[in-house]
Parts: structure tokens; C-alpha cells; sequence
């Protein structure tokens, strides 16, 4: 029985080597599908950052402009921001609510003995 020569088995063989590389590099490599997906996501972020930016900026420039058109913006600044007054204007200022919370709280007697810790002893 003859047998059959099988001259393209090595030819197939460094084929599919070089397909299965050239697979690898394009996933896996220095530009790959990989790569790309990464620069993609750090795209979509910085188009994020970005538009929060404009946001930001738009309402800068609304602030500018009625600082400079708005007289009664601009004198509504001045009195928070800067505590500005007329003359004769009298301001109240009131407790803030966390120094209420503080009266609430019993007032611990200064001559009465501190608690002891477990580590103290009592003094005889």
C-alpha cells in the first residue's frame, strides 16, 4: 500500500501559529482591543469632566454678568459675603441651632468627683 505524502501538515501547522500570535498581539498588544477599550473608558470620563466643566464655567460667567449689570445681585453679595450694612441698619444675630443643642445638655456640676475608672483606686 502506498502511502500518502503529507507535504502541507508543517505548513499548516506554522499557519495556525501565526494566526494564534497574531490573535494574541491584537488583543493582547501594545495598541490592541484591550488597549483601546482602556482609552475609550479614560474618554468617556474626560468627556464627563469636561461637560461639568462647561456646567461650571456657564454659571461663572452668569455670576460675571449680573455683577456687573445687576445692582441689587451685586449689593445682595456685599451684605453676605462681605457683612455689609447701611447706615443705620441694625443687625440681630441669632444662636446657631448647634449651640441650642448645647444648653439642652445638663450641665455637669464642676466640685462633684470625676467617675474613677476601673483602673483607679479609691483614696482613703
Amino acid at each position: 500500500m502506498p502511502r500518502l505524502k503529507r507535504p502541507h501538515r508543517p505548513i499548516l501547522y506554522l499557519l495556525s501559529v501565526f494566526l494564534v500570535t497574531l490573535s494574541i498581539f491584537t488583543v493582547f498588544g501594545e495598541r490592541g482591543g484591550l488597549h483601546l477599550w482602556r482609552l475609550w473608558q479614560e474618554k468617556k470620563k474626560l468627556e464627563e469632566k469636561n461637560f461639568l466643566l462647561q456646567r461650571e464655567n456657564e454659571i461663572l460667567r452668569e455670576r460675571v454678568y449680573r455683577l456687573r449689570h445687576d445692582d441689587r445681585y451685586l449689593e445682595k453679595i456685599a451684605r453676605e459675603e462681605l457683612n455689609l450694612v447701611r447706615p443705620g441698619e441694625i443687625i440681630y444675630r441669632f444662636a446657631s441651632s448647634e449651640s441650642k443643642r448645647n444648653r439642652s445638655q445638663p450641665v455637669i456640676d464642676p466640685i462633684s468627683d470625676p467617675p474613677r475608672s476601673s483602673a483607679q483606686k479609691p483614696r482613703r
